[in-house]
């Protein structure tokens, strides 16, 4: 998404928490977020900047060297603590402000940051009383422009594709299905062959026993502890297993494992 510089007043940002991928080495989303979107902003224009609090030291280099009066607070609400989220406010700095900075001023910050993100649940909860007052400029005209590839009209015209269909042969397993009778009545372990692989998945039965049935084999984990001179050993072992769900027409469900 492509949008002119300083034309901004108010910036929301809120970025996926993931890793990116460069054509040299990967950066945090975060950074890469605010890297490509903080020019946005009208000089002293305002971010609410919503991150994880352990990267603030990804995004520190930015917030040192481009914004003053950097407010750092820890958000309360459930889906806020179970993603450590924290909401960065500032301003942005002018060109003159920004020539005034020196080297140090910038480690003296990068190290602030640094520290914030060691010790995230240390960072002040974000107060119901404003502790301080930014006055937003007014923003400018401005258009967003998404320059990417159009993904939605990619992903309608990739199955019409040739090549997508020819590869489709060696990359998609056709579709298993069975049909007819068996010439000789099955045995109880033919039943569990043919159900542990799906080939009897449908409807099956009849009044109130008639049912959908779905066979899948998921992982399970074995967990075993051994205690040894005080010292507890906690072992975890993979397997796979198969699991059948069962819908009713009395609308009960049940799973099988």
């Amino acid at each position: 998404m492509q949008c002119s510089v300083e034309c901004f007043g108010l910036l929301y940002l809120n970025p996926p928490y993931d890793w990116t991928l460069g054509p040299a080495d990967s950066r945090r989303t975060e950074q890469a977020f605010l890297s490509h979107t903080y020019r946005w902003l009208k000089p002293g224009g305002v971010p609410l900047f919503v991150i994880p609090g352990d990267r603030l030291a990804d995004c520190s280099q930015i917030l040192s060297k481009h914004f003053r009066d950097v407010r750092v607070y820890r958000l309360e609400a459930p889906e806020c603590v179970r993603y450590k989220q924290v909401i960065v406010i500032g301003a942005r700095r002018s060109r003159r402000e920004r020539e005034r900075l020196t080297d140090s001023d910038i480690t003296r910050a990068r190290l602030y940051y640094a520290g914030l993100a060691r010790n995230p649940f240390q960072i002040p909860v974000l107060p119901s009383e404003p502790e301080a007052q930014y006055d937003v400029p007014a923003s400018g005209p401005a258009q967003l422009v998404y320059r990417g590839l159009p993904m939605d009209e990619v992903e309608d015209l990739l199955p019409q594709s040739s090549a997508y269909r020819q590869a489709g042969r060696a990359l998609f397993a056709e579709p298993v299905s069975a049909a007819g009778r068996p010439l000789t009545p099955l045995h109880a372990g033919h039943v569990g062959l043919l159900a542990c692989s799906g080939l009897l998945n449908g409807i099956l039965g009849s009044g109130e026993q008639r049912h959908i049935a779905f066979w899948q084999a998921v992982k399970v984990v074995d967990k075993t502890e051994e205690e040894e001179d005080g010292v507890i050993t906690v072992r975890e072992k993979e397997r796979f297993s198969n699991e059948l769900s069962l819908v009713y027409s009395t609308g009960e469900i049940a799973i099988l494992k």
